[in-house]
């Protein structure tokens, strides 16, 4: 044991000499670059005498110096310094005559130390800021693996408490300054350092928890003011953890034997956090303090609301749908606040148009997850209505995007499609139920609020379109259910006579839309008009042509080339306005 101790005490005096020789170096070069800066002439000089004559180019002798900033070798050199200690820490610690945990601490706090030094020397000289920030990190990332992996002197969970307090005090220091790169720094390190534990040591709780830590405290700093350029980074980091964590642990039916297991509860809250911390900072940056969304608050808005409802979910086995519904509905009553009041004049357009775009998505989903097909095709029609209401007395665009969304998924989900495509390409269905026709008042409402209106640009005009659409199927298809309804028992309808009069019924329909297009100057009516002839032209070709006779084909051909001699007609009869 005294023989240990001598050759740890010579081991340190010779470190102590070189320390001192490197120190002695670095003051010399110091004091040689203030002797030359004092040596240089103060101002301009005058030069009295005849004028040189002009010296001939000079030809190229090499590359010129790189310019450097003033004192950068002697920063570097410090630098060198800092991380020499942290390796005489490691050769204590590597010893043993010192307990490991102390030494570990004791350069956690060296590390601290030197973003201490980068924050204060910033003012003064950003390259030597840069370079201690630089040297903080290179000592902590690699003291904080090795003493997990390696030593395994701290566990992940430690490790990951160590990296948040890390990054929370180079914002902390940041704070002041309106600094940038020290948090950055500071954040892409551990970043680096979490991803790699993840990796080889398996325990997903603690260092996803520690990611979701950096960026509630990223995210708080640009609440509270401080315009941060690095939210991306534990934004992504974070999205990618969770992600990882679910389908690990929560998407298979054995965890792998490597990883750490962990319980649906704490998989569920992990994934809630990533919501409440983006959900959060959308609102209080956006609603409450009204600054416009960028890009990544968006995209990331979208990423945190899926991948935490599909974590939730799948941590749960669906048990959560209810309580996810609920909390959708509220997240929609905000964003149709923030549409409707806090986005309403033209200054927040971005923010108004993102916001009622969430709010027609989270209701959607909420309905889905709420509501059986019964009710939700009830909930979806109503919610159609309101906002075409809203819509004509608002006129704001995006409103009215959100009421052709509410109806098309209400008609998706109705017997709707089937019924309209078994009368007129299909078997004829029987009598319609009470939710197609739930469908179907609701469309001629929704069309009632659209005829009112009235607007010049063909992009407003196209909302209306689905509605008037569906109304003018729906009828062709009431015309022809009805028609075959009553030729039973009288009248054999054979597949050739059949096809006649669903193709005369199509005509009909393609006149009708050709008309009260253009006597009510409604431009979506007229394109109606030619998407029935063009579904007209499929059906000869896919049923007349395979299951008519001659008989049947003339009458076909009568009244479709008679659609197509008076629609072009028609339209032109009366002139649209300007904007149509």
């Amino acid at each position: 044991m005294p023989q240990a101790v001598d050759s740890i005490t010579s081991v340190l005096e010779q470190m102590s000499q070189h320390l001192r020789e490197l120190e002695c170096r670095v003051a010399v070069l110091e004091s040689r670059a203030e002797q030359a800066q004092q040596s240089q002439p103060a101002g301009p000089q005058l030069v009295v005498g005849p004028p040189e004559p002009p010296r001939p180019p000079a030809t190229w002798h090499g590359f010129s110096p790189v310019e450097t900033p003033s004192g950068a070798v002697a920063i570097i050199g410090k630098a060198v310094l800092g991380i020499a200690g942290a390796y005489l820490l490691r050769v204590v610690a590597e010893s043993g005559a010192v307990p490991k945990l102390l030494v570990l601490f004791a350069a956690i706090l060296y590390a601290c130390g030197w973003m201490l030094w980068a924050a204060h020397t910033h003012a003064a000289n950003r390259f030597a800021s840069a370079t201690y920030a630089v040297t903080s990190a290179t000592i902590l990332a690699p003291l904080l693996w090795e003493s997990t992996v390696r030593f395994q002197v701290l566990s992940p969970a430690l490790a990951a408490a160590m990296l948040v307090a890390y990054v929370a005090l180079s914002l902390v220091l940041a704070w002041q300054r309106e600094l940038q790169l020290i948090p950055w720094i500071a954040t892409l390190s551990s970043v680096f350092v979490a991803i790699a534990l993840i990796i080889e040591t398996h325990d997903l709780v603690p260092l996803t928890a520690a990611l979701l830590a950096v960026a509630l405290a990223t995210e708080a700093d640009a609440c509270l003011g401080h315009r941060l350029t690095l939210r991306a980074i534990p934004a992504l980091a974070a999205d990618f953890a969770v992600w990882l964590l679910v389908s690990i642990l929560a998407s298979s039916e054995t965890v792998p034997e490597a990883y750490h297991p962990a319980t649906p509860a704490t998989i569920a809250l992990l994934c809630f956090l990533l919501l409440a911390i983006y959900g959060g900072s959308i609102g209080i940056r956006s609603f409450a303090l009204r600054h416009r969304m960028t890009v990544l608050e968006i995209v990331q808005g979208i990423l945190a609301c899926g991948l935490a409802s599909f974590g939730v979910m799948q941590a749960t086995n669906n048990a959560i749908a209810p309580a996810l519904g609920i909390l959708f509905l509220l997240f929609a009553a905000v964003c149709y606040w923030g549409t409707l009041s806090r986005f309403s004049s033209e200054d927040h357009s971005r923010n108004r148009r993102v916001s009622a775009t969430w709010a027609a998505a989270l209701s959607l989903g909420a309905s889905f997850l709420l509501f059986p097909v019964k009710l939700q095709i009830p909930f979806l029609c109503l919610a159609a209505v309101a906002s075409a209401w809203v819509y004509g007395r608002s006129r704001k665009l995006s409103l009215g995007v959100q009421a052709s969304l509410y109806f098309a998924a209400a008609a998706a989900v109705s017997p709707l499609p089937t019924y309209v495509a078994g009368s007129l390409a299909g078997n004829v269905p029987a009598a319609p139920g009470w939710l197609m026709l739930a469908v179907t008042m609701t469309s001629v409402l929704f069309y009632a609020f659209g005829w009112r209106v009235a607007e010049d640009q063909r992009a407003h005009r196209l909302l209306w379109a689905l509605p008037a659409a569906v109304v003018g199927f729906v009828g062709a298809a009431l015309a022809v259910a009805a028609i075959v309804w009553l030729a039973v028992g009288r009248v054999e309808l054979a597949a050739s006579t059949l096809s006649g009069v669903r193709t005369i019924v199509n005509c009909v329909l393609a006149l009708v839309f050709a008309i009260l297009g253009s006597r009510g100057k409604r431009i979506e009516l007229i394109w109606l008009a030619y998407a029935a002839v063009a579904f007209g032209t499929l059906k000869l070709l896919f049923e007349d042509l395979r299951f008519g006779n001659a008989a049947s084909l003339v009458v076909s051909l009568l009244f479709y080339g008679l659609i197509l001699i008076l629609l072009p007609r028609l339209t032109r009869s009366r002139v649209l306005s300007p904007g149509q």
